[in-house]
């Protein structure tokens, strides 16, 4: 029964409480309050300040030092857009699980506040998850009596709860809780956030921990550490029933270098810090505090034996395919009593989780995965490294087949010409190439040439062909053939040439060999060069070719791959055209590293020159690389599983599957393909017979479909396509069926010209171009002089086109008109 003589007395203690807490509000804004104190953070909320200054005055007194302690640390972007409704709820929750907590009385204030308190851990999208995971995971945890023993529930059960599971396929690796909930997939970085704020919303301090390289080079890893009486570390949806510090990562990180940022280990601090976390997906943003680590995990973990190597062991279900959970037998078989087993991860498993296994370094063992009816198995000598990673494949199977293009023969001269038109002929083309362009551009050919054009133009393109590279206009590009150099503008490559097997019936085929190296000292890029002279295995079996190693013109990142490169290569392939005795169908450019980089950049840029293309340990340039433009060129590519620098080896998965979208159901276009070397790294890539592989391939100059999408303002011409003024996301969509040219061009394309000849079009009936989706019907007949001017721009006999159209864009209607010449 209620004391009723009390409740005077606690009535006038209420109204004092309340008096005091409204004088504290009037005066925050007075000197020496605690708003006046945040000043410099209130400051730089701009627009923003109206927001904080009100959380600041409608917390509860007590609970006030929290939103303050959130304005002076969060990050500014923070300061710029958090709402009071958003910062007030997140402290308020934030307090009542502490306070509930069998654990308060162990957990400090300023420990609350720098792990507990925080609405974020790193960059993830800020949202309001305390409510939703206190409602979800109270449960969890309810008989829990320690933060450590509450931790490890959360990490065991929230996983299968929220249906979450680890996977690479993650849209981002700073996902937020509901990103990772709505997905149910997540890499580390994602899994740890998650756990990190189940903890903090039960009341459990917690803060993710990582590392941005591991000292053996395998890349990342980002996990958990929780309070209790101590930090201590767990692996997020890694749950070990023997408790926390335990993990596949315990070695790797023992062998962390305090000293060295690169394999340091850090912990997330919301408290301004001078040290930040490194994030690996955003190296640019250093807002995220830290503490270095290191020490802790170093100091933890026994390391393996003086006289033992670690042997780490994956399995995969095919080649290039997903990791498999299987039974493992290692046996020594210097000893086959001395026999090791364990169980392969799968693929929600970390992509740095192998089984583990202690051998002797020099030691041959016989490693043995078995799943179901499948086996694999292996005989290794194990080397005296640290430790060494072994894949097995489960299931062997042929490497998948390119689509086949359609087959393309250079139309055969089936009538010459008679001496006398032959010579008149000759006469008229080498006036031609003469000439000066002002002569060129007034030029006419004589009515029966013209009309030998139409009755023979197989014919008539070999003698333009023979009269281009005979005319007196190649001075430069013959000395620079004899000097084994190609210049463009201030930039030259030299190059070594040596000839291999026999010459075949239509030419040599010529190979472009680019060199590794790149951003480094003229010593090592000159020697890296040297190398490339002889990387790839001669094949004389396969026929005729030249082998060209190029020297980069430059020892920067992008010797191989900026805008001066295109032309540069242009320029080589003339020389071989004009000197060399090549086919202009068969050639082909290739390269490791730098210039695997070189290949993902050339290729996609002016498929129109190679019959294919190849790039090892290398990856496509984000804007400078489009599968798009590989409709009708072979393009392959080779990198290593554990080739993660620079994203290498995520980057081109990302363009396998960009290449299988566009293919789509269709088994003759993008002959595209991306081989995943199991187990290999950056080097010693099983690529030196690239060149028996490629030989079969021939360019078509003239496929039916093209798809350009324009990277850069230097490529202005692709296959029988010409833009003036190509600018980045310029794309066109063209075809040429049945005399019916169907051109779609977006709104970036004001003018761009069509080239064609009888190998597309039958020039005796009408023919009909629709262009973004209207109709024109036209008549058109070669001419010698369109010819002419296509060697002169191209330099190559297949792409001596004898007719063209333009298109413009109209600029009353915006659309766009056929423009004859």
């Amino acid at each position: 029964m209620r004391n009723v003589h009390t409740i005077p007395v606690m009535a006038a203690m209420l109204l004092a409480a309340v008096s005091w807490v409204a004088a504290a509000d009037s005066n925050l804004g007075a000197p020496g309050s605690p708003a006046e104190s945040l000043e410099p953070f209130l400051a730089q909320a701009g627009t923003n300040r109206s927001e904080l200054e009100r959380a600041l005055r409608e917390a509860p007194t007590a609970r006030r030092d929290g939103i303050r302690f959130l304005i002076e640390n969060m990050p500014a972007s923070d300061l710029r857009s958090l709402s009071a409704e958003f910062l007030l709820e997140n402290a308020n929750l934030a307090f009542d699980a502490w306070e509930a907590a069998a654990w308060h009385d162990r957990i400090s204030k300023d420990l609350f506040l720098n792990d507990v308190l925080p609405y974020a851990s790193l960059t993830e999208e800020r949202e309001p998850w305390r409510k939703g995971l206190r409602e979800k995971c109270a449960t969890l945890v309810a008989g829990c009596k320690t933060p450590g023993e509450a931790a490890q529930r959360l990490n065991e059960k929230i996983y299968p709860l929220f249906k979450v599971r680890y996977s690479t396929g993650r849209k981002r690796p700073d996902q937020s809780p509901r990103e990772t909930m709505g997905s149910g997939i997540a890499t580390c970085t994602g899994l740890s956030i998650l756990l990190v704020d189940a903890c903090r919303a039960v009341g459990v301090p917690a803060r993710i921990a990582g590392t941005p390289m591991w000292t053996n080079m395998r890349g990342n890893h980002t996990w958990v550490e929780v309070w209790d009486d101590g930090w201590h570390f767990v692996g997020a949806a890694e749950p070990d029933p023997k408790g926390l510090d335990r993990g596949w990562f315990v070695h790797d990180a023992a062998e962390a270098q305090a000293q060295v940022p690169e394999h340091a280990i850090y912990a997330t601090s919301f408290r301004r810090s001078e040290v930040y976390f490194p994030l690996v997906w955003a190296p640019e943003v250093k807002s995220v505090g830290a503490v270095n680590v290191t020490d802790r995990y170093t100091a933890k973990v026994t390391p393996v034996a003086a006289d033992h190597v670690r042997l780490l062991v994956k399995v995969l279900d095919r080649p290039g395919g997903k990791r498999a959970e299987a039974d493992l037998t290692v046996t020594d078989l210097g000893n086959s009593s001395a026999v090791q087993k364990a169980k392969s991860r799968g693929e929600t498993a970390d992509l740095n989780d192998f089984a583990a296994f202690e051998v002797v370094p020099g030691g041959n063992y016989r490693i043995s995965a078995t799943q179901g009816q499948q086996t694999a198995r292996r005989e290794v000598r194990v080397s005296t490294n640290g430790q060494e990673v072994i894949t097995l494949t489960l299931a062997e199977s042929s490497v998948a087949l390119l689509p086949k293009l359609p087959s393309y023969r250079p139309q055969p001269v089936e009538k010459r010409l008679s001496a006398k038109d032959a010579e008149a002929l000759k006469r008229a083309l080498l006036g031609y190439f003469a000439a000066g362009d002002e002569a060129q551009a007034k030029w006419k050919f004589a009515s029966r040439l013209e009309k030998l054009l139409r009755s023979n133009e197989p014919a008539v393109r070999q003698a333009a062909w023979e009269a281009y590279r005979s005319a007196p206009i190649h001075t430069q590009d013959q000395a620079d053939f004899d000097g084994k150099r190609v210049n463009f503008g201030k930039y030259q490559s030299p190059y070594t040439v040596k000839a291999v097997g026999s010459r075949p019936t239509n030419g040599w085929a010529l190979f472009i060999a680019m060199h590794g190296g790149g951003n480094a000292p003229k010593e090592l890029n000159d020697s890296q060069w040297r190398q490339m002279q002889g990387y790839y295995r001669e094949h004389p079996e396969a026929g005729g070719y030249l082998y060209v190693a190029l020297r980069a013109p430059n020892d920067t990142w992008n010797g191989f791959y900026d805008d001066y490169v295109y032309p540069l290569i242009d320029n080589l392939i003339r020389q071989f055209r004009l000197f060399g005795d090549i086919d202009p169908n068969k050639v082909f450019i290739m390269g490791y590293s730098h210039g695997g980089y070189g290949a993902f950049a050339i290729g996609p840029k002016i498929p129109d020159h190679f019959a294919a293309v190849h790039a090892s340990a290398a990856a496509p340039t984000d804007g400078e690389t489009t599968a798009k433009t590989l409709r009708n060129t072979q393009f392959t590519v080779m990198v290593g599983e554990l080739d993660t620098a620079y994203g290498r080896y995520e980057r081109d998965l990302r363009f396998k599957a960009e290449v299988e979208k566009l293919r789509g159901n269709r088994d003759d276009v993008y002959p595209v393909s991306v081989t995943v070397i199991a187990g290999n790294g950056h080097t010693g890539l099983p690529d030196r017979d690239k060149i028996k592989e490629m030989y079969p391939a021939v360019r078509n100059p003239v496929p039916r479909e093209l798809t350009w999408v324009m990277t850069d303002s230097v490529v202005t011409d692709f296959f029988w396509l010409q833009v003036p003024h190509p600018a980045k996301q310029q794309e066109i969509l063209a075809s040429c069926r049945d005399n019916r040219f169907v051109f779609t061009a977006n709104s970036g394309v004001t003018e761009a010209t069509v080239w064609f000849d009888t190998r597309l079009i039958d020039f005796s009936q009408p023919v009909d171009v629709e262009l973004n989706g209207a109709t024109k019907t036209l008549k058109f007949s070669p001419s010698l002089k369109t010819m002419c001017r296509a060697l002169l721009r191209r330099g190559d006999p297949e792409l001596a086109f004898s007719a063209s159209f333009t298109v413009r864009k109209d600029e009353s209607s915006g659309r766009l008109v056929v423009r004859l010449p």
